[in-house]
């Protein structure tokens, strides 16, 4: 069992049924963003109309994989009684708050990873424009996808990692 299949959350039914339809939202305009990306991106071969399609992919695929899988796991939650209403109102907001930022949180990842593609193709070929194509920008939907649905397990990772790294050099 992972740690996520036991943590019960403080919502009320109306809270629960808000998040379903944002995330719906979030999961219905990633998917025709990726779509438009997709119908869009073998015409071009402009460098920075590729870096456009690449952002906008980033931002659709993490923001449509991590709504699939807080929806999942909110549903999991309901199926399983674990959505308790009797909170203190702190609690709510924290755990509104907890589903609402985690899409966002997904983008800024996506983000970054772009920088870091970018960054990293530029340290390898001494140029990004043998790397700037079509193949780039399905580069960067598969890995923001992947980056979207996991976005907890990174979070977690991130926040260990960032510490040790403090530490080690204190």
């Amino acid at each position: 069992m992972r740690k996520s299949d036991s943590v019960v959350y403080t919502l009320s039914t109306r809270m629960v049924v808000l998040l379903f339809v944002y995330y719906l939202i979030w999961m219905l305009s990633g998917m025709a963003g990726a779509g438009f990306v997709l119908c869009h991106t073998l015409d071009v071969a402009d460098r920075k109309y590729i870096i456009i399609l690449s952002f906008e992919v980033s931002i659709a695929m993490s923001g449509t994989l991590c709504s699939i899988q807080y929806i999942r796991r909110l549903y999991k939650a309901c199926l399983t009684d674990r959505v308790e209403k009797d909170a203190t109102d702190r609690r709510w907001i924290g755990n509104m708050a907890y589903f609402i930022f985690r899409p966002l949180f997904a983008c800024a990842f996506s983000i970054v990873m772009l920088f870091a593609l970018l960054s990293g193709m530029v340290i390898v070929t001494g140029t990004v424009d043998y790397v700037l194509n079509e193949r780039f920008v399905y580069l960067c939907a598969v890995l923001s996808g992947y980056l979207g649905f996991s976005v907890g397990k990174f979070l977690d990772k991130f926040e260990k990692t960032s510490e040790e790294a403090v530490t080690s050099m204190l």
